[in-house]
């Protein structure tokens, strides 16, 4: 089973200061000395397909694990690492435009890399990125394959060679799902799960594979960029304000306060319930 993890490595926003967060005149803020980190949804993702690569361990079943970013030169270290943690292969899309908001380019590249260079059978995403917030990639992505997409996972296992159970978050509880591939899954908050750290021998050993480079330009996305470049303009940018306010409640005893905190704010808010 050939199972594709497709990831995002994103500036690390909680190490700028209010000071760093400063608009230029076209719009953009300078976060360029901002160290990079693994999205948190793809790096349970990633550490999602690991668990199942060794579950496999002793079966005769094999499981083939690549990994896939879209970026520049900077991404390389962290598909270095990902060979280090014995995944088959890394890719990275090389790419210098600023398509961090455009989940339909995205998807269409992930798309044809899948249909016209290495066919997946399973397709593993983490629901959104720190940037974007959009969770649209993995359902475009499904909907270009025409394959079936479940979202919210927590949890991947092997019922056969052609076929995985899988479980999600759903409205109602923990639903569990047996399905044949080929499947778009798109993964969600899971505990414990942050991804492992590669031993010094793994990194001497694999960390020096080399990484298979494609070219953006190569996938025609032009035409995709320019329909969702007219689609929105954008007018300003601020930092949202997370300042709270308080004030103390006057009252003779505890009892009063708490009379008083709830007429002024509960009683409201339980009648609507």
């Amino acid at each position: 089973m050939k199972i594709l993890v497709c990831f995002k490595a994103v500036p690390d926003l909680d190490m700028m200061s209010d000071d760093d967060w400063v608009v230029d005149c076209e719009l953009n803020v300078d976060i360029s000395f901002v160290k990079a980190i693994l999205n948190c949804f793809d790096e349970s993702a990633l550490e999602m397909t690991l668990k199942l690569s060794e579950s496999m361990e002793g079966f005769n079943a094999p499981l083939n694990l690549t990994a896939l970013t879209i970026g520049d030169k900077r991404k390389d270290s962290f598909l270095k690492t990902l060979y280090a943690l014995r995944f088959d292969k890394a890719v990275r899309i090389n790419n210098y435009e600023d398509i961090r908001f455009m989940p339909e380019v995205v998807a269409a590249v992930i798309s044809k890399y899948v249909r016209e260079i290495a066919y997946q059978d399973v397709i593993v995403l983490g629901r959104q990125s720190g940037e974007g917030d959009n969770a649209k990639t993995p359902l475009l992505l499904a909907e270009i394959l025409g394959w079936p997409c479940i979202t919210q996972v927590v949890k991947i296992e092997l019922d056969d060679s052609a076929s995985l159970k899988v479980t999600s978050m759903a409205d109602d509880g923990i639903l569990t799902q047996t399905l044949r591939t080929p499947c778009v899954l798109s993964v969600g908050n899971t505990p414990n799960s942050y991804m492992r750290i590669p031993t010094l021998r793994d990194k001497m050993k694999y960390g020096k594979t080399p990484i298979e480079v494609l070219d953006i330009e190569s996938f025609d996305i032009n035409p995709i960029v320019n329909t969702c470049k007219n689609d929105c303009e954008l007018l300003s940018l601020k930092k949202i304000s997370n300042n709270r306010e308080g004030f103390i409640i006057d009252g003779r005893t505890p009892a009063e306060k708490a009379q008083i905190l709830y007429d002024l704010y509960l009683k409201e808010r339980l009648e609507e319930l």
